[in-house]
C-alpha cells in the first residue's frame, strides 16, 4: 500500500466526470416523480390505475390497500460508454420488491427500510428503457393473537398504540404503509464501482483531538489491475481539506478495501448543548490509471461514546452527560415527511431543551439521521421490533439479517450513540399474560438474543442495549400509581419511557369529532376516539381526569393533565442525575396522525401545555422546588441541577409568590458545573404560596433560568 499526502487546499466538484476516450462517465439520475401504480384487487377481478408520487405511501394517495402494488414508468439513456455501468436503487420500499427493467426480472428484497442495489447495465438501451418494481405490503393474518406472532419487521408501522385502530382492535393494521417511499436513482459508473463506505471513527486523545478513522469500502470491480483511492476530508463550513492516496491491487468480483486515515488533530463532534457538532465531509474517489471510475460520498463525526454501569452515567467525549431524551415516530406514513420536517422537528427538540431523541421501534428517513447529525442531537436507534413476533427460525434469520442491515445502513452517523434491539419483548412483558390466551413467558427470548448480538457485531464502539425494558417505563399517573409518585421512585440507569396522554388542538378535535356541542360523548363517538387512539379507562378511571361539562372543558382537562404529568415526572427524574440515572426519555414528542396520543405536539406540530411543561422540566440549569405537606407548615427543598460545562459562582437563587410581592432572596451560591446541589433542605418559608416562581441569576444579574409552580405541580 502506498499513501499519499496530496494537499491541504482543494476544491471539490459535484459535477459528472467522464473518462479520457468516453468510455465512461459518473452520473446520476433521479427517477423520483409521478409514477403509474396499478391496485389488482384478486377477489373482485379487477384493477385500478393510479398516477402516484414517488417517494411516498399509498396511503398518502389517498388508497387503502394491503397487499401487492404494481409500479412503472421510463427512463431515457443516452450515449452508453463502452465501459460504463449502470446501477439502479431504490433507497427505501414496503415491504417486499421485485426490479424488472425492460421485462427482465434483475433483484429481490424485503425489508420496508433497506435499500435495494441492482446493476442494469445487460438490459438497460440507449433510448427509452422500461421499468416496473412489484411491490408487496400485506397485512398480519387475523388469527387467534395475530399480533403476538407478527412476521413483518416493520415495529410501530403496523402494531402500536399511535397507529390507525390502535393496538388491540382488529383494525390496528388500517392504512397500511406500503409504497415506495424512498427514492429511486439511476447511477453510472466506470468498471469500478463503489457499493458502500463505512467509516469508523477513533478519538485518540480527547483534550488534544488526535484522531484516526478506518474506512471500508465495498468494491464491485469488472477488471483485475492497480487502483488508487483518494479520500479527502473537508470539514464543514471550511475549506481547508485533507487528501489521501492509497495504492490498491483490484480483483475482478465484488470485494472489501480497507484503509486507514493518518493520525492528525481534527475538531470533535459535540452534541449541541455542549458545543458543536463538527462534522466532515469524506469523498471517496476510485481511480484507473488517473481517471476516476466512482465516487461517493458521506458525512462523519469524531466522538468518543460510552454508558458506564459502574458510574451509571453516559459520557460523550470522556465527560459525564445526562441524557434529557424523547420519543420519536415522525408518521405513520415515512413518504410523507421531508428533510425540512425533519429540520423543523429536531429544531422543536433543540427548543424545548431536548439532546436525545429515541428513534422509536422503526427505522426513519435517512434525511433524519443526516439532519440528527447537523443539529448535535444524540440518537438512540430502535430495530423495528414491537412487542411480539413469530419464533419460527426462518423469521430469526430474517430478523438477523435486518438487523445488520440497518447497521450498515447507519453506520456512519455521529449522532447514532445507542443501538437498541426489541421493545417490550414478550418475555420482558408478564402484562402480556392479560392480553394473549397463548402467551409464553419465554417467548422471543432466542429473537432478542439473536438481534442482540448482531447489534454487537457492528463492531462501531456504539452502546448496544439488548431491549428497551419494561422496567424502564414506569408510566406513573397513566397506566399505574399516581404521577406524585414519581417523588419516592427509584428508576433504573435509564428510563426510556414516561408521560401521559393529552388530546390534541381544538382544529384536530374538531376533525376528529362530528358534533362538538355532543355532551356527554356518545358511545359511537368514544368508538371513534378509540380508533384515533383515546384511551378511555385510562383517562377516566387511572390518571382521573375530570370530563367537566362540555368538550372543551374535558380537552383543557386533558391537556393540563398532561402538563402537570410532564413537569412532575420530568424534574424528580431528573433529581436522580448524580444518583445513578443516566437517560431520560419522555413519550412521546409529536402525534404520527391526527390521533390522542402521549405527544406534547399535535399532528400539525401545534403546541400542548405539555410541550411548555418540558421545555421548562429540561431547561440545562434548573432550579427544582420541593415541598413537604406533611408537617403543619410545609418544608421546602430547592435543588439546582446544572447540565452544562459551565460553573456558576456568585449566583443569586430569587423565589417570589405569584400573587403578591414576598420574595426569598439566596446570594452568593456557588453552583459547579455538570453537577447539582442542594440550597435548601428542608426549611420554613413562611408564607410562601404553592403558586410560586424560582430564577437563577448568574453574578452579573443575568436570569439564567426560569421555573413556576401551581398547587397541584407539587405531591400533596
Amino acid at each position: 500500500m502506498r499513501i499519499i499526502l496530496l494537499l491541504t487546499l482543494f476544491s471539490l466538484s459535484s459535477c459528472a466526470l467522464n473518462s479520457p476516450k468516453n468510455e465512461w462517465n459518473i452520473n446520476s439520475q433521479s427517477l423520483d416523480g409521478t409514477w403509474r401504480l396499478e391496485i389488482i384487487d384478486e377477489e373482485q377481478g379487477s384493477s385500478d390505475i393510479h398516477d402516484v408520487t414517488v417517494p411516498g405511501n399509498w396511503n398518502s394517495a389517498g388508497i387503502e390497500h394491503a397487499g401487492v402494488g404494481y409500479y412503472s414508468r421510463t427512463f431515457s439513456v443516452a450515449d452508453i460508454g463502452a465501459k460504463s455501468r449502470y446501477w439502479l436503487q431504490l433507497d427505501a420500499v414496503d415491504y417486499e420488491s421485485a426490479v424488472i427493467v425492460n421485462g427482465k426480472l434483475l433483484k429481490k428484497g424485503s425489508g420496508y427500510f433497506i435499500p435495494l442495489n441492482t446493476e442494469v447495465s445487460n438490459v438497460i438501451n440507449e433510448g427509452i428503457n422500461d421499468l416496473n418494481v412489484w411491490v408487496n405490503s400485506p397485512d398480519e393474518p387475523l388469527t387467534k393473537d395475530w399480533s403476538l406472532n407478527k412476521t413483518l419487521i416493520k415495529g410501530v408501522l403496523n402494531h402500536h398504540d399511535t397507529r390507525p385502530g390502535g393496538a388491540w382492535s382488529d383494525r390496528g393494521q388500517d392504512q397500511n404503509s406500503g409504497g415506495i417511499w424512498g427514492g429511486v436513482t439511476l447511477r453510472e459508473t466506470g468498471p469500478v464501482a463503489i457499493q458502500q463506505v463505512k467509516i469508523l471513527p477513533s478519538v485518540l486523545d480527547v483534550n488534544s483531538g488526535l484522531t484516526t478513522a478506518n474506512i471500508t469500502l465495498s468494491i464491485d470491480s469488472r477488471v483485475a489491475q492497480n487502483a488508487t483511492f483518494e479520500v479527502a476530508l473537508t470539514p464543514n463550513n471550511e475549506q481547508e481539506v485533507e487528501v489521501y492516496q492509497f495504492e490498491k491491487k483490484l480483483e475482478f468480483g465484488q470485494k472489501k478495501v480497507t484503509v486507514q486515515l493518518p493520525e492528525a488533530v481534527r475538531k470533535l463532534w459535540w452534541p449541541w448543548d455542549w458545543g458543536e457538532p463538527n462534522l466532515y465531509q469524506v469523498d471517496v474517489k476510485v481511480l484507473l490509471e488517473g481517471t476516476p471510475s466512482d465516487k461517493a460520498t458521506e458525512t462523519v463525526g469524531f466522538r468518543r461514546i460510552r454508558l458506564d454501569d459502574d458510574s451509571r452515567k453516559f459520557y460523550v467525549n470522556d465527560k459525564p452527560y445526562f441524557i434529557r431524551g424523547t420519543n420519536y415516530i415522525a408518521s405513520q406514513w415515512l413518504g410523507d415527511i421531508t428533510t425540512l420536517d425533519y429540520q423543523f422537528d429536531l429544531a422543536l427538540m433543540q427548543q424545548a431543551n431536548v439532546n436525545s431523541v429515541r428513534v422509536h421501534a422503526h427505522v426513519a428517513g435517512k434525511s433524519f439521521y443526516d439532519a440528527a447529525d447537523k443539529a448535535g442531537i444524540i440518537v438512540w436507534q430502535d430495530f423495528p421490533l414491537q412487542w411480539g413476533y413469530s419464533d419460527d427460525p426462518v423469521f430469526l434469520a430474517e430478523a438477523a439479517r435486518q438487523t445488520q442491515a440497518m447497521t450498515d445502513l447507519l453506520y456512519n452517523h455521529a449522532s447514532i450513540a445507542f443501538w437498541c434491539g426489541h421493545n417490550e419483548p414478550p418475555w420482558d412483558a408478564s402484562w402480556m399474560q392479560y392480553k394473549y390466551d397463548s402467551y409464553e413467558p419465554e417467548q422471543n427470548a432466542v429473537l432478542t438474543e439473536r438481534v442482540y448480538q448482531k447489534l454487537l457485531s457492528a463492531g462501531d464502539g456504539r452502546i448496544v442495549r439488548k431491549a428497551s425494558y419494561t422496567k424502564e417505563h414506569p408510566w406513573l399517573g397513566w397506566y399505574s400509581g399516581k404521577y406524585t409518585d414519581y417523588a419516592t421512585y427509584q428508576p433504573s440507569m435509564i428510563v426510556s419511557e414516561f408521560g401521559a396522554q393529552a388530546m390534541p388542538s381544538w382544529e384536530v378535535i374538531e376533525g376528529l369529532v362530528d358534533n362538538k356541542k355532543e355532551w356527554p360523548l356518545t358511545k359511537a363517538t368514544v368508538e371513534k376516539l378509540k380508533y384515533h387512539n383515546y384511551q378511555p379507562y385510562e383517562t377516566l378511571k387511572l390518571a382521573n381526569v375530570q370530563q367537566g361539562e362540555s368538550l372543551s372543558q374535558f380537552w383543557g382537562n386533558s391537556q393540563e393533565y398532561q402538563r402537570v404529568v410532564t413537569k412532575f415526572a420530568a424534574e424528580h427524574l431528573r433529581l436522580n442525575k448524580d444518583d445513578g440515572v443516566a437517560a431520560i426519555y419522555q413519550f412521546m414528542f409529536v402525534d404520527s396522525w391526527p390521533s390522542i396520543t402521549w405527544s406534547v405536539l399535535d399532528v400539525e406540530r401545534n403546541e400542548k401545555p405539555g410541550y411548555q411543561a418540558l421545555k421548562q422540566a429540561y431547561q440545562p440549569i434548573l432550579a427544582v422546588v420541593e415541598l413537604d405537606k406533611s408537617r403543619l407548615v410545609a418544608a421546602v427543598s430547592i435543588t439546582i441541577i446544572n447540565d452544562s460545562l459551565r460553573a456558576f459562582e456568585g449566583a443569586k437563587i430569587i423565589i417570589s409568590n405569584a400573587y403578591n410581592d414576598d420574595k426569598w432572596v439566596f446570594k452568593n451560591v456557588s453552583i459547579p458545573a455538570n453537577k447539582q446541589i442542594k440550597v435548601i433542605d428542608g426549611e420554613v418559608l413562611m408564607g410562601m404560596s404553592e403558586f410560586l416562581n424560582i430564577e437563577i441569576r448568574d453574578h452579573q444579574g443575568v436570569v439564567i433560568s426560569q421555573n413556576h409552580y401551581q398547587a397541584k405541580d407539587f405531591k400533596g
